[in-house]
């Protein structure tokens, strides 16, 4: 018992370095929108949920924001703000949505993206919020995010099932579906 605790704490220690990394990675790669990235880093966290479940989704995608914002954009800063509201709105409701047996990884990372823009937008009226409620108009952007939250979401669960299906192979992860 105590060697299968301590493969699933490396094994997803594993994958939060990994996460991080993409995440850092993504950072290099040229986008035509602003404030849009592909989510390569939900990768492993559909991984995650698909091989261990909705607690570890959830710690390892709030630990990867936690650390990204201490060692790239600052704990306090608008960009970590950001990136929470994101991620805990899209977990919120992916791990909702999970509960229904019959959603695809392609629903759950769909939707994970549009609700992670969709945080986003939250997150900018709040903080821009003025007297006048010209922070209103940041809802102007969420049609851009949602239709590149589809497109991303969509190439993002292709990667994940790609992954997966080869996990699947290995003696190590065989026995962990859930």
């Amino acid at each position: 018992m105590k060697n299968v605790i301590i493969k699933k704490i490396a094994t997803l220690s594993m994958f939060l370095a990994l996460a991080i990394l993409l995440n850092y990675v993504e950072n290099f790669i040229p986008t035509f929108v602003p404030g849009v990235k592909l989510g390569l880093a939900n990768t492993m966290n559909l991984i995650i949920l698909y091989f261990y479940g909705r607690r570890e989704y959830f710690l390892i995608g709030f630990l990867r924001v936690l650390i990204i914002g201490l060692l790239f954009n600052g704990i306090f800063s608008y960009s970590f703000f950001y990136s929470l509201s994101g991620f805990l709105l899209s977990c919120l409701v992916v791990i909702v949505l999970s509960y229904i047996k019959k959603l695809s990884i392609f629903s759950l990372s769909v939707v994970s993206a549009m609700c992670h823009g969709i945080g986003q937008i939250i997150c900018s009226i709040v903080l821009n919020w003025t007297a006048d409620g010209t922070s209103i108009y940041m809802l102007t952007y969420l049609p851009l995010l949602l239709v590149t939250g589809v497109i991303t979401g969509i190439l993002i669960a292709y990667l994940s099932s790609l992954i997966i299906s080869r996990l699947e192979k290995t003696p190590l992860f065989k026995s962990m579906k859930i």
